[in-house]
């Protein structure tokens, strides 16, 4: 009872501490380059889905819809119920091979994903939260991305615990090596199988290639808007302070 009586405290402290910061000026500034890349992968999800449409071979429907999907486990089952909700537990094989199916998304590496989300969820639709809803549809979709992060999600994000993080060597090993993992995993793989297999076009592969990373970026963000705009929240926002 002691236990949740301070947890219940520090929740209501870092509450009070939040509201206060809408006294803070904040100066939104726009990082043009992810402007510049966004609207580029957007147009691309257009000419791509007209490419699976009209000219994609079977195969190559068939691969990129395989390599979406594992994609996809690697942010769900991976980076948000392994690792950032510890969810269930795992070995190192399965973790491993979510390592490398997180790297195909291209969704930030499994450390930067899981601190971003468990401060979103510590400070929820506050000036803390990285895609804070009440900021409006388009921030919380993608608008987050597109400008520098309050200066209340650099501070508060750093005080959050990610101790079980940093002692995963494969996490570790996926920090260290991301950049060059996400190219091979997410981009020089899954455009040059189709390209040598079956012999298609290497412009198509390309522009489906970011067709299908563009399709997987929107689905994770809806559910940091749509759910979070429209979604249902029976929940106490106090109540996880019993589990903590």
């Amino acid at each position: 009872m002691k236990n949740f009586v301070m947890k219940f405290k520090e929740t209501v402290n870092d509450e009070i501490l939040t509201k206060e910061s809408h006294k803070v000026n904040y100066e939104m500034k726009i990082v043009w380059k992810n402007v510049i890349i966004f609207t580029y992968i957007h147009l691309s999800i257009l000419y791509g889905l007209y490419l699976f449409a009209f000219y994609a071979k079977l195969w190559t429907i068939i691969w990129f819809y395989i390599i979406a999907v594992l994609s996809g486990f690697g942010i769900t089952a991976g980076a948000h119920r392994l690792w950032c909700h510890r969810s269930y537990k795992a070995k190192w094989p399965l973790r491993l091979i979510l390592v490398i199916l997180n790297a195909a998304a291209l969704q930030d590496n499994i450390f930067v994903w899981v601190r971003d989300h468990r401060t979103h969820h510590k400070f929820t639709d506050t000036d803390a939260d990285p895609y804070n809803a009440r900021r409006g549809f388009f921030f919380s979709h993608i608008g987050w991305l597109m400008v520098h992060k309050h200066s209340d999600v650099i501070i508060k994000g750093a005080t959050i615990d990610m101790s079980d993080i940093e002692q995963d060597p494969l996490v570790v090993f996926q920090r260290k090596w991301y950049s060059y993992l996400v190219v091979l995993c997410c981009f020089i793989i899954p455009i040059l199988v189709p390209w040598l297999a079956w012999n298609e076009s290497f412009w198509y592969a390309w522009h489906m290639s970011v067709c299908r990373y563009g399709l997987n970026l929107n689905f994770t963000w809806a559910v940091n808007s749509v759910a979070h705009l429209w979604g249902e929240k029976p929940y106490n926002k106090y109540a996880f302070v019993q589990y903590m």
